[in-house]
């Protein structure tokens, strides 16, 4: 069943009819309280949500947990603790420590019985591993019967129709072990197949079959292919049927190269159950930013969110769901930032209006055009595959690079752009697990690698650097936000994390290499990435916030050389707040531009009196007032200080965020967080030694 459907049916009821927190009837939305450890072998809590104002039987649900380091030993399996009931639970481990514990795996369990808008808290345990064969998928598809018909059609020519039944596809597919496995154990199996329909389009299936009975078919309509002979815009119809009723149809959907869409198909229906995470844990494990969880979102914010999703066309077939098209749009927004504000919305409420809505933008991730598939690695194409690769308009011989054999349609409605690109998909695949998601994480780090100018990666055999002179500092931080999240959470052992790995390293050796230069160049004041934007002259210090909070991130994934980069950077970004003694007008560490080079004289401003003055100079000093810190150029500071001090415990940072939050500049006061959530980072508490 479509999602709206679904919001419809269930959320909306429970706006008129009220069900605790759920309802959205408090002024202020805070996360329900989840279970902690407290006993041998407690791993994580969460609480479970019944979203509607019936009864519920129990149903299976699969869901993405992380753990701490050490947590979950290699050898151990999990149990769920529900009603002080130990009840089985499968993982299915896809990420893990270097010392073998259980970094991140797809949790599944069956609920119990839920009344109306009921909570039901489950605290996972760990016990000894038990071995257990998977499910057979087979099976459960034969009894199901679901098949995808595609009308195809071409100006001119007939319409050809294609029916593809899922349960006689597997079988061959797996009889010539050409399934791609992620889920097998006796809760639940799933595996992948896919074929190319025509052209650059491309059917998927991700299927699942559990204890129950019941099957679950994530169907994707891929139309990637790229560096092929054939490719280009595609006009078909579509009907998914299930046991011969139609359960999804539409009759012509126009889908250019380079987007994907998918829908997902339940034998028992949609299962409306909310997953409240931990998420104070994950956010001391450093896999989330460090959001303030305890002053919760405003009620109108999550109103919003849900006439949104309950809109006819969120769950149509490339649906935009918000989010900007024009991706060099100037002007800050909710998809600018260390992650969405719909994910950061999601992440502070655990609110299932708040979810729904983030899902969707992730769902939209596909309809942007960034996705370049190779069939014959089964992966994206990559600067491995083609080193000096430029997937904009102006790639190809002309630019002295390898273009796309069919570029972009200027059609499509997007335009992507590495400067302003949201971070769509990793949270989205964090909570729920599901591949699609997974998918648009790599094809837009993907895209972070081989959308950018590949002057350096062209002269370096691919070597993919983001940082540097002739990039912009906030696309730096952007692109690197993507390629460094696709490389902590993708599975251990997949070729794109080994990919994506090697990226990160190759950028942080360039910082490494490039650092004592940028270190002398700077003087007194060094501490900030080297980039391009606008005026030579200046440099904006909200980019190199960006940037923080992306290596902060990194930091605490455990990059090596992350940290030390951090330390560099906290020169500049305390620094910038402390040295009022220096001649440094502190409300100038927020300001739009700052003056640290003279065209003239082709001299880099070596003091922090000299930038003081060229600031003022340029008519961008704020002096007592805030004229030119009018955006929220304050949050993200407050944000780049936080991450800064949670990676590294700098003692700098921490006076810095103390000055910048009690100094009234905009956006710095509650109403101002809660507008701007994403940038919404606090100090970690210290924690306790174990």
């Amino acid at each position: 069943m479509p999602r709206n459907r679904i919001a419809k049916m269930g959320l909306g009821c429970l706006i008129v009819f009220g069900a605790g927190h759920l309802a959205l009837a408090a002024a202020l939305i805070l996360a329900p309280a989840v279970p902690q450890p407290n006993a041998p072998g407690d791993l994580v809590g969460l609480v479970l949500e019944n979203t509607l104002t019936h009864r519920l039987p129990p149903r299976y649900v699969t869901f993405g947990t992380v753990f701490a380091r050490g947590q979950l030993p290699s050898g151990n399996g999990i149990t769920a603790i529900i009603g002080g009931v130990a009840e089985p639970a499968q993982i299915d481990v896809k990420n893990r420590y270097p010392d073998g514990s259980v970094l991140f795996g797809l949790v599944t369990l069956k609920t119990p019985p839920m009344g109306s808008g009921a909570d039901a808290p489950v605290m996972l345990r760990a016990v000894p591993a038990v071995p257990a064969g998977p499910l057979a998928i087979l099976p459960a598809l034969r009894n199901h019967d679901i098949t995808v018909t595609l009308a195809l059609k071409r100006a001119g020519l007939p319409t050809r129709y294609l029916t593809i039944d899922a349960a006689k596809w597997f079988a061959s597919a797996q009889a010539a072990r050409q399934t791609s496995p992620w889920l097998a154990g006796p809760l639940v199996s799933g595996a992948r197949i896919s074929r190319r329909i025509r052209g650059s389009l491309r059917l998927v299936l991700d299927l699942r079959a559990y204890a129950s009975g019941g099957v679950e078919a994530d169907i994707e309509l891929d139309n990637d292919i790229a560096m092929g002979k054939t490719g280009g815009a595609e006009t078909y119809g579509i009907t998914i049927a299930q046991n011969g009723k139609p359960v999804f149809a539409r009759p012509s959907i126009h889908q250019f190269q380079y987007q994907d869409w998918h829908t997902i198909v339940r034998s028992g229906g949609r299962v409306p159950i909310n997953v409240v995470h931990d998420v104070a844990a994950m956010e001391r494990i450093g896999i989330v930013p460090a959001y303030d969880l305890a002053i919760g979102m405003p009620r109108a914010e999550l109103l919003r969110d849900l006439k949104d999703i309950t809109a006819p066309s969120w769950d149509a077939p490339l649906a935009v769901n918000d989010v900007t098209q024009y991706m060099p749009m100037t002007g800050g927004r909710g998809s600018i930032g260390p992650t969405t504000a719909a994910n950061a919305v999601w992440l502070i409420t655990q609110n299932p209006v708040a979810a729904e809505y983030a899902l969707g933008q992730a769902d939209a991730a596909g309809a942007v055009p960034w996705h370049f598939f190779d069939p014959k690695t089964g992966e994206f194409v990559t600067t491995a595959d083609v080193p000096d690769l430029w997937t904009d308009s102006r790639g190809g011989p002309g630019s002295y690079t390898t273009g796309l054999t069919q570029h972009v349609d200027g059609k499509t409605g997007w335009t992507a752009d590495i400067a302003h690109e949201p971070d769509l998909s990793f949270i989205p695949y964090l909570l729920t697990g599901r591949r699609y998601y997974l998918d648009q994480q790599n094809a837009e780090a993907d895209y972070s690698e081989i959308g950018q100018w590949p002057a350096t990666q062209a002269r370096n055999k691919g070597e993919g650097i983001i940082a540097g002179p002739s990039e912009q500092v906030r696309g730096a931080a952007w692109s690197l936000r993507e390629v460094a999240d696709a490389a902590y959470i993708d599975p251990d052992g997949s070729p794109m994390r080994g990919y994506f790995q090697q990226m990160i390293a190759n950028n942080m050796a360039y910082l490494k290499r490039n650092i004592p230069a940028w270190t002398r160049q700077e003087g007194e004041a060094y501490g900030y990435i080297v980039g391009t934007y606008g005026d030579p002259a200046t440099i904006p210090p909200w980019q190199q916030d960006y940037f923080a909070t992306t290596m902060a991130t990194m930091a605490r994934q455990g990059v090596p050389g992350a940290a030390d980069v951090l330390h560099w950077e906290d020169h500049f970004l305390a620094g910038s707040v402390l040295n009022r003694g220096n001649g440094f007008n502190p409300r100038n560490a927020i300001t739009y531009n700052l003056g640290v080079y003279d065209p003239k004289t082709k001299r880099d401003y070596k003091t922090w009196a000299e930038i003081e003055q060229a600031t003022r100079a340029a008519g961008q000093d704020d002096g007592d007032g805030w004229s030119h810190s009018n955006g929220d150029y304050g949050m993200t500071r407050l944000a780049a200080l936080a991450s800064l001090y949670n990676a590294t415990g700098s003692s700098t940072a921490l006076r810095a965020y103390d000055w910048v939050l009690h100094s009234g500049a905009p956006y710095t006061d509650v109403a101002g967080l809660q507008s701007t959530p994403q940038f919404w980072i606090v100090p970690l508490p210290p924690q306790k030694p174990h």
